[in-house]
């Protein structure tokens, strides 16, 4: 199934902006998106900007959207502030307004369907802390402040350390852009100046990525390191030993629960305000079972049987 804006004679027209398009993640939230309507009477639209950190993009959409007077937007904000104005516009213009992914600080959206990223954090924090045997500092690689899902991530991350490793220096970067190639370079860099970092732990696809870049094209370099989200490259890197521990989300269904709320919310449908997911974790002792994998890019038997149950 194939991921772009769609048109047709359907009654009702749902937007859905996420904050990127060419990532894995996203691709899978569409996928998941897509089947909420099939063989519905709704015309589902799919329109973000090409990478992350653009909230002007995503605020043009918005406003774009919103005096189209389309019947629901289905958001994951960029930035957790910044959209609000635009967000709380569209729902005064009557639209319906979902938000996945990750959260804004205004109440005017209707539901809001996410990853517990802050629980993530705290996860991430244990399993590193099992595995880093040395006395230096934690790497804790973040995405930018504005980006609710990751800073979540991390604030969970750094409560949980300092509880489990009193005392434990974590030096905290935040990534200008987020991308892939910016992470490369400011884990490189690091790591050459510091030998001493003891353990790393990345809060989404890209800075993951190019944190196993890194230690891929270094193999002298052994650190303990904790990966967030999930792409088949992440996935060689738990294989080969990179990654001690992949923490991975629920796309498919996230997506799939973020239009599905919309369309009940169309319907005058009473929907859950909130809905949080747990993670699962992929290390090479689990790697192996197929529903593991399989999870990650369909919904399961039962989350289709008992949705939304699986986000409760």
């Amino acid at each position: 199934m194939l991921c772009y804006p769609t048109t047709s004679n359907a009654q009702k027209t749902v937007v859905l902006i996420p904050k990127a398009t060419i990532m894995h993640f996203w691709k899978i939230i569409c996928l998941g998106a897509h089947k909420a309507v099939q063989g519905e009477d709704v015309n589902l639209i799919w329109r973000g900007p090409r990478v992350e950190n653009k909230a002007d993009a995503q605020i043009h959409l918005l406003k774009f959207y919103t005096e189209k007077k389309v019947d629901a937007i289905v958001i994951a904000p960029s930035d957790k502030e910044r959209l609000n104005p635009y967000l709380e516009k569209a729902v005064k213009a009557g639209i319906k307004v979902v938000i996945i992914d990750s959260p804004v600080t205004s109440k005017a959206p209707h539901a809001y369907i996410a990853t517990d990223n802050y629980k993530s954090g705290t996860i991430g924090a244990e399993l590193l802390a099992k595995k880093v045997s040395q006395k230096g500092p934690l790497l804790l690689i973040g995405h930018k402040p504005e980006n609710g899902a990751s800073y979540l991530r991390e604030q969970g991350f750094i409560n949980r350390i300092n509880e489990l490793m009193p005392g434990r220096s974590i030096i905290r970067m935040h990534m200008k852009d987020g991308s892939e190639r910016e992470t490369r370079l400011v884990v490189e860099e690091i790591l050459t100046a510091m030998p001493s970092i003891a353990g790393i732990f990345s809060v989404n696809e890209p800075t993951s990525d190019g944190v196993l870049h890194v230690l891929k094209k270094h193999a002298d370099i052994k650190i303990p390191f904790v990966a967030f989200d999930y792409n088949k490259n992440l996935e060689k890197g738990v294989k080969e030993g990179k990654i001690c521990a992949l923490i991975t989300q629920k796309p498919y269904t996230m997506g799939f629960l973020g239009v599905k709320t919309a369309m009940d919310l169309l319907s005058g449908k009473k929907v859950i305000k909130k809905m949080e997911s747990p993670v699962t974790v992929i290390t090479s002792e689990n790697m192996d079972r197929s529903d593991i994998i399989t999870g990650l890019h369909k919904m399961t038997v039962k989350e289709r049987s008992d949705c939304p149950i699986c986000f409760n």
